[in-house]
């Protein structure tokens, strides 16, 4: 009977001490989501430039508030005439971010955000079509649609 208390014994203590060194390793880790209002005359690159100023802020803020907090992520998002796109993600730990406080080092950017909020450069070619699909045969108005990257048969 007594060998059955100290295995019991040993399983308790050893999963207590599993318990205490995984809770001591992961930390505190905060994901955050902020959302810009856009009034639709900025460019993307002030957009871009916004959203890494409002990152770095509340990155810098959460870190001196919560000396628990080992990592932050966080999603900047844009609204734009009540259409929501995220334009960056950030994510970085305590200690990288003591190291450089430069934001685009821990940043990826969103690319298609751009094109999402219908803020495409102008100055880009357009796919050229014909300017009356109509007109042609079912044959080769078919070939075209198919050869649209954004065609699919499913």
């Amino acid at each position: 009977m007594g060998a059955w208390r100290y295995l019991l014994r040993g399983i308790i203590c050893g999963i207590l001490s599993l318990a205490a060194i995984a809770s001591t390793a992961l930390g505190e880790i905060k994901e955050l989501d902020f959302t810009i209002n856009s009034n639709g005359s900025e460019s993307f690159g002030s957009l871009i430039q916004q959203a890494e100023e409002y990152a770095k802020t509340s990155i810098d803020r959460e870190f001196k508030a919560d000396p628990n907090l080992t990592e932050i992520s966080i999603v900047i998002l844009i609204d734009r005439q009540k259409q929501v796109v995220p334009i960056l993600r950030s994510r970085v730990s305590r200690s990288q971010w003591q190291r450089d406080t430069r934001i685009d080092q821990w940043t990826r950017y969103f690319g298609d955000a751009k094109i999402l909020l219908g803020l495409r450069n102008t100055n880009l070619p357009q796919a050229s079509f014909p300017a009356s699909q109509t007109s042609l045969p079912f044959s080769e108005r078919r070939r075209l649609i198919e050869n649209d990257p954004g065609f699919r048969d499913d």
